[in-house]
Protein backbone atom coordinates (compact mmCIF):
# COMPACT_ATOMS: atom_id res chain seq x y z
CA UNK A 1 0.00 0.00 0.00
CA UNK A 2 1.27 3.30 -0.97
CA UNK A 3 1.53 6.07 1.85
CA UNK A 4 -1.10 8.83 0.73
CA UNK A 5 -0.40 11.94 2.50
CA UNK A 6 -3.13 11.17 5.57
CA UNK A 7 -1.27 7.90 6.17
CA UNK A 8 1.80 9.69 6.22
CA UNK A 9 0.27 12.15 8.76
CA UNK A 10 -1.33 9.54 11.02
CA UNK A 11 2.06 7.51 10.81
CA UNK A 12 3.85 11.12 12.07
CA UNK A 13 1.33 11.01 15.31
CA UNK A 14 2.83 8.86 18.31
CA UNK A 15 -0.07 8.10 20.44
CA UNK A 16 1.13 6.88 24.20
CA UNK A 17 -0.14 3.30 23.37
CA UNK A 18 3.07 3.10 20.99
CA UNK A 19 5.53 2.98 24.37
CA UNK A 20 4.04 -0.05 25.16
CA UNK A 21 6.03 -2.06 21.94
CA UNK A 22 9.49 -2.24 21.05
CA UNK A 23 9.10 -0.32 18.25
CA UNK A 24 6.03 1.61 15.73
CA UNK A 25 4.53 -1.47 13.70
CA UNK A 26 2.26 0.06 12.12
CA UNK A 27 3.71 1.33 8.61
CA UNK A 28 5.03 -2.02 8.82
CA UNK A 29 1.20 -3.83 8.69
CA UNK A 30 0.25 -1.83 6.34
CA UNK A 31 2.57 -2.78 4.24
CA UNK A 32 2.24 -6.44 5.36
CA UNK A 33 -0.16 -7.22 2.14
CA UNK A 34 -2.66 -8.85 4.33
CA UNK A 35 -5.75 -7.46 3.29
CA UNK A 36 -7.70 -8.03 6.65
CA UNK A 37 -4.97 -6.66 8.90
CA UNK A 38 -4.52 -3.64 6.18
CA UNK A 39 -8.27 -3.10 6.79
CA UNK A 40 -7.92 -2.61 10.77
CA UNK A 41 -4.58 -1.09 11.09
CA UNK A 42 -6.24 1.69 9.06
CA UNK A 43 -9.68 2.14 10.60
CA UNK A 44 -8.07 1.23 14.40
CA UNK A 45 -4.74 1.81 14.38
CA UNK A 46 -4.64 4.94 12.36
CA UNK A 47 -8.60 6.24 13.17
CA UNK A 48 -9.51 6.89 9.47
CA UNK A 49 -13.13 6.23 8.72
CA UNK A 50 -15.18 4.27 6.65
CA UNK A 51 -16.03 6.79 4.43
CA UNK A 52 -12.05 7.50 3.62
CA UNK A 53 -11.26 6.35 -0.17
CA UNK A 54 -8.18 4.73 0.76
CA UNK A 55 -10.27 2.36 3.81
CA UNK A 56 -12.80 1.55 1.25
CA UNK A 57 -10.09 0.73 -1.39
CA UNK A 58 -8.88 -1.73 1.33
CA UNK A 59 -12.54 -3.19 2.32
CA UNK A 60 -13.14 -3.82 -1.36
CA UNK A 61 -9.64 -5.99 -1.01
CA UNK A 62 -10.45 -7.76 1.86
CA UNK A 63 -13.53 -8.63 0.43
CA UNK A 64 -12.00 -10.20 -2.43
CA UNK A 65 -9.72 -11.67 -1.03
CA UNK A 66 -9.22 -15.54 -1.52
CA UNK A 67 -8.52 -16.37 2.67
CA UNK A 68 -11.02 -14.34 3.53
CA UNK A 69 -13.56 -16.12 0.92
CA UNK A 70 -11.96 -19.64 2.16
CA UNK A 71 -13.83 -18.54 5.13
CA UNK A 72 -17.01 -17.18 3.97
CA UNK A 73 -17.67 -19.99 1.82
CA UNK A 74 -17.75 -22.09 5.27
CA UNK A 75 -20.65 -20.96 6.11
CA UNK A 76 -23.35 -22.18 4.18
CA UNK A 77 -21.73 -25.60 5.07
CA UNK A 78 -22.32 -24.83 8.83
CA UNK A 79 -24.51 -28.05 9.53
CA UNK A 80 -21.83 -30.76 7.71
CA UNK A 81 -18.90 -29.80 10.41
CA UNK A 82 -19.32 -31.84 13.34
CA UNK A 83 -16.81 -30.79 15.69
CA UNK A 84 -14.78 -32.37 18.72
CA UNK A 85 -15.16 -29.46 20.72
CA UNK A 86 -15.81 -25.78 21.21
CA UNK A 87 -12.20 -25.12 20.47
CA UNK A 88 -12.28 -26.04 16.96
CA UNK A 89 -11.82 -23.96 14.10
CA UNK A 90 -14.35 -25.93 12.33
CA UNK A 91 -16.90 -24.57 14.62
CA UNK A 92 -19.16 -22.10 12.76
CA UNK A 93 -19.45 -19.66 15.50
CA UNK A 94 -15.65 -19.33 15.90
CA UNK A 95 -15.20 -18.37 12.05
CA UNK A 96 -18.04 -16.51 12.32
CA UNK A 97 -16.45 -14.50 15.81
CA UNK A 98 -13.10 -14.23 13.14
CA UNK A 99 -14.96 -12.53 10.45
CA UNK A 100 -16.18 -10.09 12.96
CA UNK A 101 -12.64 -9.46 14.23
CA UNK A 102 -11.52 -8.87 10.53
CA UNK A 103 -14.42 -6.09 10.28
CA UNK A 104 -16.12 -7.61 7.96
CA UNK A 105 -20.14 -6.45 8.48
CA UNK A 106 -23.37 -8.50 7.96
CA UNK A 107 -24.31 -6.36 5.57
CA UNK A 108 -20.82 -7.07 3.65
CA UNK A 109 -21.96 -10.83 2.67
CA UNK A 110 -25.29 -12.28 2.61
CA UNK A 111 -24.00 -15.61 3.66
CA UNK A 112 -23.37 -14.21 7.20
CA UNK A 113 -26.83 -12.88 7.25
CA UNK A 114 -28.30 -16.22 6.35
CA UNK A 115 -26.27 -18.49 9.13
CA UNK A 116 -27.44 -15.87 11.85
CA UNK A 117 -31.11 -15.23 10.23
CA UNK A 118 -30.98 -19.44 10.97
CA UNK A 119 -29.21 -19.66 14.01
CA UNK A 120 -32.23 -17.00 15.43
CA UNK A 121 -34.74 -19.63 14.71
CA UNK A 122 -33.21 -22.46 16.51
CA UNK A 123 -33.47 -21.78 20.42
CA UNK A 124 -34.99 -23.76 23.04
CA UNK A 125 -38.47 -23.31 24.02
CA UNK A 126 -38.67 -23.23 27.67
CA UNK A 127 -35.27 -21.60 28.02
CA UNK A 128 -34.59 -19.24 25.08
CA UNK A 129 -31.09 -20.40 24.91
CA UNK A 130 -29.40 -21.07 21.76
CA UNK A 131 -28.98 -24.42 19.89
CA UNK A 132 -26.77 -25.81 17.85
CA UNK A 133 -26.75 -28.70 15.42
CA UNK A 134 -24.12 -31.25 16.07
CA UNK A 135 -22.56 -35.05 17.37
CA UNK A 136 -23.46 -35.25 20.88
CA UNK A 137 -22.78 -38.10 23.11
CA UNK A 138 -25.76 -39.46 24.91
CA UNK A 139 -24.45 -41.07 28.58
CA UNK A 140 -27.66 -42.81 29.09
CA UNK A 141 -28.08 -44.60 25.72
CA UNK A 142 -24.24 -44.50 24.79
CA UNK A 143 -24.83 -43.43 21.39
CA UNK A 144 -23.79 -40.37 19.10
CA UNK A 145 -26.43 -38.65 17.73
CA UNK A 146 -26.67 -35.73 15.43
CA UNK A 147 -28.90 -33.27 16.91
CA UNK A 148 -29.85 -29.79 17.79
CA UNK A 149 -28.61 -29.53 21.46
CA UNK A 150 -27.19 -26.68 23.61
CA UNK A 151 -24.51 -26.13 26.35
CA UNK A 152 -23.46 -22.95 27.47
CA UNK A 153 -20.76 -22.83 25.31
CA UNK A 154 -22.83 -22.54 22.76
CA UNK A 155 -25.65 -20.17 24.32
CA UNK A 156 -22.54 -17.50 24.65
CA UNK A 157 -20.96 -17.64 21.93
CA UNK A 158 -23.94 -17.19 19.72
CA UNK A 159 -25.30 -14.65 21.50
CA UNK A 160 -22.15 -12.32 21.49
CA UNK A 161 -22.15 -12.97 18.15
CA UNK A 162 -25.61 -11.75 17.47
CA UNK A 163 -24.69 -8.31 19.44
CA UNK A 164 -21.28 -7.98 17.60
CA UNK A 165 -23.38 -8.54 14.40
CA UNK A 166 -26.23 -5.92 15.62
CA UNK A 167 -28.66 -8.15 16.22
CA UNK A 168 -29.45 -7.29 20.11
CA UNK A 169 -33.00 -6.21 18.87
CA UNK A 170 -34.55 -9.20 18.07
CA UNK A 171 -36.53 -10.91 20.33
CA UNK A 172 -34.52 -14.51 20.47
CA UNK A 173 -31.44 -12.08 21.32
CA UNK A 174 -33.11 -10.21 24.06
CA UNK A 175 -34.10 -13.82 25.36
CA UNK A 176 -30.56 -15.38 25.36
CA UNK A 177 -29.83 -12.37 27.23
CA UNK A 178 -32.04 -12.25 29.83
CA UNK A 179 -30.60 -16.45 30.02
CA UNK A 180 -26.84 -15.53 30.32
CA UNK A 181 -28.02 -13.04 33.01
CA UNK A 182 -30.35 -15.75 34.95
CA UNK A 183 -27.52 -18.32 35.19
CA UNK A 184 -24.75 -16.05 36.55
CA UNK A 185 -23.95 -17.37 40.21
CA UNK A 186 -21.47 -18.02 42.76
CA UNK A 187 -18.71 -21.04 42.43
CA UNK A 188 -15.28 -21.78 44.10
CA UNK A 189 -13.57 -19.19 42.26
CA UNK A 190 -16.47 -16.24 42.47
CA UNK A 191 -19.32 -14.98 40.57
CA UNK A 192 -19.85 -16.70 36.97
CA UNK A 193 -20.99 -19.62 34.86
CA UNK A 194 -20.45 -23.06 35.61
CA UNK A 195 -20.17 -25.93 32.93
CA UNK A 196 -23.91 -27.30 33.01
CA UNK A 197 -25.58 -30.23 31.21
CA UNK A 198 -26.93 -30.09 28.04
CA UNK A 199 -30.54 -29.62 27.53
CA UNK A 200 -31.63 -32.60 25.42
CA UNK A 201 -28.73 -35.03 25.87
CA UNK A 202 -27.60 -33.68 29.94
CA UNK A 203 -24.31 -34.04 27.84
CA UNK A 204 -21.93 -31.74 30.00
CA UNK A 205 -18.08 -30.58 29.14
CA UNK A 206 -15.15 -31.70 31.32
CA UNK A 207 -15.60 -29.10 33.72
CA UNK A 208 -15.76 -29.32 37.80
CA UNK A 209 -19.59 -29.11 39.05
CA UNK A 210 -18.60 -25.93 41.20
CA UNK A 211 -15.97 -24.48 39.32
CA UNK A 212 -16.44 -21.26 36.97
CA UNK A 213 -16.20 -21.43 33.63
CA UNK A 214 -13.16 -19.01 32.51
CA UNK A 215 -14.50 -19.08 28.78
CA UNK A 216 -17.99 -18.62 29.11
CA UNK A 217 -16.72 -15.10 31.10
CA UNK A 218 -14.87 -14.62 28.04
CA UNK A 219 -17.50 -14.85 25.55
CA UNK A 220 -20.16 -13.22 27.29
CA UNK A 221 -17.48 -10.12 27.93
CA UNK A 222 -16.41 -10.11 24.41
CA UNK A 223 -20.25 -9.32 23.48
CA UNK A 224 -21.74 -7.50 26.48
CA UNK A 225 -19.71 -4.26 25.94
CA UNK A 226 -21.99 -3.56 23.06
CA UNK A 227 -24.62 -3.37 25.29
CA UNK A 228 -24.87 0.06 27.13
CA UNK A 229 -23.61 0.45 30.45
CA UNK A 230 -26.90 1.09 31.79
CA UNK A 231 -28.54 -1.94 30.70
CA UNK A 232 -25.72 -4.50 31.66
CA UNK A 233 -26.23 -7.12 34.85
CA UNK A 234 -25.00 -5.54 38.07
CA UNK A 235 -22.76 -8.62 38.24
CA UNK A 236 -20.58 -8.30 35.02
CA UNK A 237 -17.46 -6.68 36.59
CA UNK A 238 -17.60 -9.19 39.15
CA UNK A 239 -17.62 -12.19 36.66
CA UNK A 240 -14.86 -9.80 34.93
CA UNK A 241 -12.79 -10.17 38.17
CA UNK A 242 -13.33 -13.70 38.29
CA UNK A 243 -12.00 -14.59 34.94
CA UNK A 244 -8.47 -12.59 36.41
CA UNK A 245 -8.64 -13.62 39.65
CA UNK A 246 -8.04 -17.16 37.52
CA UNK A 247 -4.63 -16.02 37.44
CA UNK A 248 -4.05 -14.53 40.47
CA UNK A 249 -5.05 -17.69 41.99
CA UNK A 250 -3.23 -20.10 39.24
CA UNK A 251 -1.11 -21.23 42.28
CA UNK A 252 -3.97 -22.78 44.03
CA UNK A 253 -7.14 -22.87 42.54
CA UNK A 254 -6.90 -23.71 38.63
CA UNK A 255 -10.23 -24.65 36.81
CA UNK A 256 -9.69 -27.91 34.95
CA UNK A 257 -8.31 -27.56 31.79
CA UNK A 258 -7.94 -23.76 32.41
CA UNK A 259 -4.12 -23.80 33.22
CA UNK A 260 -1.04 -20.48 32.44
CA UNK A 261 1.60 -22.30 31.70
CA UNK A 262 3.06 -22.19 27.86
CA UNK A 263 0.25 -22.63 26.15
CA UNK A 264 -1.55 -19.65 27.77
CA UNK A 265 1.40 -17.37 27.50
CA UNK A 266 1.90 -18.06 23.62
CA UNK A 267 -0.79 -16.07 21.66
CA UNK A 268 -1.86 -18.57 19.63
CA UNK A 269 -4.21 -17.67 17.46
CA UNK A 270 -6.60 -17.08 16.12
CA UNK A 271 -8.29 -16.35 19.50
CA UNK A 272 -11.02 -18.87 20.15
CA UNK A 273 -9.76 -20.57 23.49
CA UNK A 274 -8.63 -19.65 26.74
CA UNK A 275 -4.69 -17.81 26.60
CA UNK A 276 -3.73 -14.87 27.72
CA UNK A 277 -5.07 -13.01 24.27
CA UNK A 278 -8.52 -14.10 24.70
CA UNK A 279 -7.99 -12.94 28.14
CA UNK A 280 -6.86 -9.65 27.16
CA UNK A 281 -9.35 -8.81 24.54
CA UNK A 282 -12.25 -9.86 26.77
CA UNK A 283 -11.48 -7.66 29.68
CA UNK A 284 -10.14 -4.28 27.88
CA UNK A 285 -13.81 -3.34 27.20
CA UNK A 286 -14.02 -2.46 30.52
CA UNK A 287 -12.04 0.31 32.47
CA UNK A 288 -12.51 -1.10 36.00
CA UNK A 289 -11.09 -4.32 34.36
CA UNK A 290 -8.27 -2.73 32.81
CA UNK A 291 -7.10 -0.72 36.06
CA UNK A 292 -6.52 -4.16 37.58
CA UNK A 293 -3.07 -5.41 38.79
CA UNK A 294 -4.46 -8.69 37.41
CA UNK A 295 -5.00 -6.96 33.31
CA UNK A 296 -1.32 -5.80 33.80
CA UNK A 297 0.46 -8.64 34.64
CA UNK A 298 -0.97 -10.40 31.99
CA UNK A 299 -0.52 -7.49 29.45
CA UNK A 300 3.42 -7.49 30.44
CA UNK A 301 3.45 -11.33 29.77
CA UNK A 302 1.62 -11.00 26.38
CA UNK A 303 4.35 -7.96 25.52
CA UNK A 304 7.27 -10.80 25.88
CA UNK A 305 5.96 -11.55 22.35
CA UNK A 306 6.98 -8.95 20.43
CA UNK A 307 10.44 -8.78 19.20
CA UNK A 308 12.19 -5.79 18.87
CA UNK A 309 10.93 -4.62 15.76
CA UNK A 310 7.52 -4.99 17.43
CA UNK A 311 6.25 -7.63 15.64
CA UNK A 312 5.03 -11.09 16.68
CA UNK A 313 5.80 -14.70 14.88
CA UNK A 314 3.43 -16.79 16.04
CA UNK A 315 4.69 -19.83 18.57
CA UNK A 316 1.45 -21.99 18.91
CA UNK A 317 -0.60 -22.40 16.22
CA UNK A 318 -4.05 -24.47 14.71
CA UNK A 319 -2.99 -25.72 11.38
CA UNK A 320 -6.38 -25.49 10.30
CA UNK A 321 -5.29 -22.20 9.13
CA UNK A 322 -1.92 -23.28 7.74
CA UNK A 323 -2.56 -20.54 4.78
CA UNK A 324 -2.53 -17.78 6.62
CA UNK A 325 -0.19 -15.59 8.49
CA UNK A 326 -1.48 -16.70 11.99
CA UNK A 327 -1.25 -20.56 10.83
CA UNK A 328 2.64 -20.71 10.79
CA UNK A 329 5.35 -20.44 13.32
CA UNK A 330 8.31 -18.97 10.95
CA UNK A 331 7.83 -15.57 10.36
CA UNK A 332 5.94 -12.73 11.52
CA UNK A 333 2.11 -12.56 11.78
CA UNK A 334 0.77 -9.58 10.61
CA UNK A 335 -2.48 -10.05 12.27
CA UNK A 336 -1.22 -11.34 15.52
CA UNK A 337 0.90 -8.68 15.56
CA UNK A 338 -2.15 -6.10 14.97
CA UNK A 339 -4.11 -7.94 17.67
CA UNK A 340 -2.27 -7.56 20.27
CA UNK A 341 -1.65 -4.12 18.97
CA UNK A 342 -4.74 -3.29 19.44
CA UNK A 343 -5.43 -4.46 22.64
CA UNK A 344 -2.31 -1.99 23.67
CA UNK A 345 -4.13 0.71 22.23
CA UNK A 346 -7.84 0.21 23.64
CA UNK A 347 -5.91 -0.57 27.33
CA UNK A 348 -3.90 2.86 27.16
CA UNK A 349 -6.80 4.75 25.81
CA UNK A 350 -8.79 3.43 29.00
CA UNK A 351 -6.22 3.89 32.17
CA UNK A 352 -3.64 7.07 31.69
CA UNK A 353 -1.52 5.84 34.31
CA UNK A 354 -1.61 1.89 32.66
CA UNK A 355 1.56 2.50 30.36
CA UNK A 356 3.77 3.70 32.96
CA UNK A 357 2.81 0.62 35.45
CA UNK A 358 2.84 -2.15 32.98
CA UNK A 359 6.36 -1.08 31.32
CA UNK A 360 7.64 -1.53 35.44
CA UNK A 361 6.55 -4.83 34.96
CA UNK A 362 8.49 -7.76 34.08
CA UNK A 363 6.02 -10.70 32.00
CA UNK A 364 9.17 -13.19 32.53
CA UNK A 365 8.80 -13.20 36.73
CA UNK A 366 5.39 -14.52 36.84
CA UNK A 367 4.91 -18.29 36.97
CA UNK A 368 2.82 -20.18 35.89
CA UNK A 369 0.02 -22.82 36.91
CA UNK A 370 1.10 -25.74 39.36
CA UNK A 371 -0.93 -28.55 39.26
CA UNK A 372 -3.44 -28.57 42.48
CA UNK A 373 -4.81 -31.40 43.85
CA UNK A 374 -7.36 -33.64 42.02
CA UNK A 375 -10.78 -33.08 43.17
CA UNK A 376 -13.71 -35.28 43.02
Amino acid sequence: MEDSPEIIEKLSEKPNWLKLIPQDNRQRLLRSGESFTVYKTLTDLLELPEKNTTVQKAKANMLKDPLVEAILSNLPRWKDFKVSGHNDPRYIPNQLLLLHEWGIKVEDDVRIKNVLDSLLEHTDENTGQFLWYGEVYNRKTKEKLNIWESILCDHHLITTLMLLYGYEQKSAVKSAISRINDLVEDTENGIGWKCLPGLKTQFRGPGRKNEVCPMLIIDVLRGYYKIPSTKRPASLIKCGKTLLNCWDDRSTKKPYMFGHGRNFRSLKPPFFWYNVGTVLDATSYYPKLVNTLSFKQLLSVALLSFDSQGEITPKSIKTFFKGYSFGQKKNFSPWVTYYLSSICKRAANTSISLINEVLKLDGNQFAGSKDTAKKK
